[in-house]
């Protein structure tokens, strides 16, 4: 009877807790295009070294990829499509921070062939990637309404670093209203922008929707520069918030503004742009002739925008202008508005009397109020610097700007608004500046006494349960016995 019980546990082990399964040799490629012998929940991890004929994932679903043992490196394309709920992450081994490595080839790094919905990309980085890091540009799909004609659906791509790489995304080039290759709720977090060979841009797309980019720091060169181009260029709406750049060329962010099947909003917050040339932080529009009639999905109207909690400065022109806006059409007869405000503003670039906004529209702008533009807001108290641009506690950027529920953090994730109201520009005032310990990164004297008082406790409890533990066979024996 016990050998059959031990039997059947067995079999409802295997059946019910993930397991891991070892793929690739080291070299070569690496390829898994079904779920033969894997259960939603188990682990593919890629066993380490370099696969100079790059990969190929099709037809998953609930699975996590890994890098098993040490960093899996790629010398040609991975090729992805069909995945549904997959985790593809260089986390795989303590230690190594971007396991996944795309490193001196010509092509791009991942290649989207057919649909995926709640992909996940983490913890990869691009070395001299003459090519796009995520190239989801290859027409497959029409987007009819439903979501499984999405290319891409609720993606998050998330811990990626550049260095001397092109682009980062490259979606659709067709018209937003052909819907090829739409991609909606795309998530871009923490990324960093060491170089780049493109000319700037990093995410582009015609159809990319409710799409969602934080935490990003650029710096670097930009060889290429000489067109207008922006980081992100997108026919779509979205949110742009906590970026830090400093130097390289053109906008932060060119949008045409639009909103699939309604209205739509758009925001630029708690961005930082330093000692950048030419045209400016945001160029915002819309474009009549984009938007469809009709209700039936999928349809397309325009968008509102919001610049708010931003800081701009030191920036640079060849013949133009760098201001902090450039606003162009947006259809104020129907609704639609641009709302400037709380934006901190020193040293830029302009041809009228209006340092922050360049208005290429009659749209009448009526949001503005709460910026605050400088010459040298270090002279003038706004500022005790202008590379990361902390706030005079005396100035009067503090207290002066208005608060917006949604924003609820500066670019550092300090609390907003900590004093009466909300500060002006993209941080928000949290007290005297303390210089790092001697020992960063190591545990302060704080953690380690308190670090020291939980494992005292936790041996008293350990000690306590055994005691108690022994009592307790001790009764069970006596009333046994």
């Amino acid at each position: 009877m016990k050998f059959v019980f031990t039997i059947c546990l067995l079999v409802f082990t295997l059946q019910v807790y993930p397991h891991t399964v070892l793929i690739g040799s080291g070299s070569g490629s690496v390829v898994r295009q079904d779920m033969n012998g894997l259960n939603p929940g188990d682990t593919l991890a890629i066993r380490a070294g370099r696969y100079e004929k790059g990969g190929l994932f099709f037809n998953l679903r609930g699975i996590t990829i890994v890098n098993h043992d040490g960093i899996v490196e790629f010398g040609s394309t991975v090729s992805i499509g069909n995945l549904k709920k997959v985790s593809i992450s260089g986390s795989g081994v303590t230690g190594i921070f971007y396991g996944f490595l795309f490193r001196n080839f010509h092509g791009d790094a991942f290649m989207l062939q057919a649909s995926c919905s709640f992909l996940s990309l983490a913890y990869c980085e691009y070395r001299n990637l003459d090519g796009t890091a995520f190239n989801a540009s290859q027409f497959f799909t029409t987007y009819s309404g439903d979501t499984a004609t999405f290319a891409l659906y609720k993606t998050t791509f998330s811990y990626q670093k550049l260095v001397n790489s092109g682009l980062f995304f490259m979606g659709s080039w067709a018209s937003p209203k052909s819907f090829q290759n739409v991609s909606d709720s795309t998530a871009f977090l923490h990324f960093i922008i060491d170089s780049t060979a493109s000319e700037g841009c990093q995410v582009i797309g015609q159809s990319i929707y409710r799409m969602l980019a934080s935490d990003w720091r650029i710096t670097g060169s930009f060889s290429n520069a000489k067109h207008d181009v922006g980081i992100f260029q997108t026919a779509g709406n979205g949110t742009v918030c906590n970026l830090y750049r400093k130097g390289g060329w053109g906008y932060i962010w060119r949008i045409w503004n639009l909103g699939l099947n309604g209205r739509a909003e758009s925001y630029l917050y708690n961005c930082i742009d330093l000692s950048t040339m030419n045209y400016g932080t945001i160029d915002t529009r819309m474009e009549v002739g984009d938007t469809t009639n009709g209700k039936t999905v999928p349809f397309l109207r325009g968008g509102s925008m919001h610049v708010l909690n931003n800081t701009v400065g030191n920036k640079q022109t060849l013949g133009y202008v760098s201001q902090l806006v450039i606003a162009g059409s947006f259809c104020s007869a129907c609704g639609y508005h641009l709302e400037v405000r709380n934006n901190l503003c020193f040293n830029t670039v302009a041809t009228g009397f209006d340092q922050i906004v360049k208005q290429n529209t009659s749209d009448p702008l009526l949001d503005t109020s709460n910026n605050l533009y400088s010459v040298d807001p270090i002279a003038q108290g706004i500022l005790l610097d202008t590379i990361q641009c902390n706030l005079n506690p005396a100035g009067p950027a503090i207290d002066n700007g208005l608060n917006f529920s949604f924003i609820n953090t500066d670019i550092d994730g300090v609390h907003r608004p900590i004093g009466k109201s909300a500060d002006i520009g993209a941080r928000e005032y949290a007290g005297a500046q303390t210089l790092p310990d001697k020992h960063e990164g190591a545990f302060s004297k704080n953690w380690l006494l308190g670090g020291l008082g939980f494992l005292l406790m936790a041996a008293l409890v350990l000690i306590y349960r055994i005691r108690d533990g022994r009592k307790d066979k001790n009764m069970r024996f006596y009333m046994n016995g």
